[in-house]
């Protein structure tokens, strides 16, 4: 049985994204306007990885970013879905090295991606099994 998602992703300036699940090919979009990332997955019980690649932007575009809007899965958006999310971000240079304090390699319920780097929602399947324990529901019998 297919899981389907949609990912509304906000961008500033053009970011260019690869996205997928798992360690599958993923594709590649340049985005000039707000998009919806729509697809169904057929995915075995067990663990998952929805990841977003931003790559492209450099010294000369800092305003560049991806804003995480919303995440839906089955018809269902919660906002815990997108907080759930964990960012990899790749400081760029000089930048870190000029900072104070340290800078942190994970930014969790991080939904404004500023930097290149990797976005990631680790989730389980049957999804709906997960989003019961994302929201805190209570018991649940497995």
């Amino acid at each position: 049985m297919d899981t389907r998602f949609s990912i509304n992703l906000i961008p500033h300036g053009s970011p260019i994204i690869t996205y997928g699940i798992d360690s599958a090919q993923g594709e590649t979009l340049e985005l000039n306007v707000p998009v919806e990332l729509r697809f169904a997955v057929d995915l075995d019980v067990g663990a998952h990885v929805f990841y977003i690649d931003f790559a492209n932007k450099t010294n000369s575009t800092p305003e560049m970013a991806i804003e995480i809007a919303s995440v839906t899965i089955e018809g269902i958006t919660v906002d815990r879905a997108k907080w759930a999310g964990i960012y990899y971000p790749n400081y760029p240079e000089p930048w870190a090295s000029e900072q104070t304090a340290p800078l942190d390699p994970v930014l969790k319920s991080s939904t404004f991606l500023g930097w290149n780097g990797r976005w990631e929602l680790e989730f389980t399947t049957p999804i709906f099994t997960w989003l019961h324990k994302l929201e805190n529901l209570g018991w649940i019998y497995n």
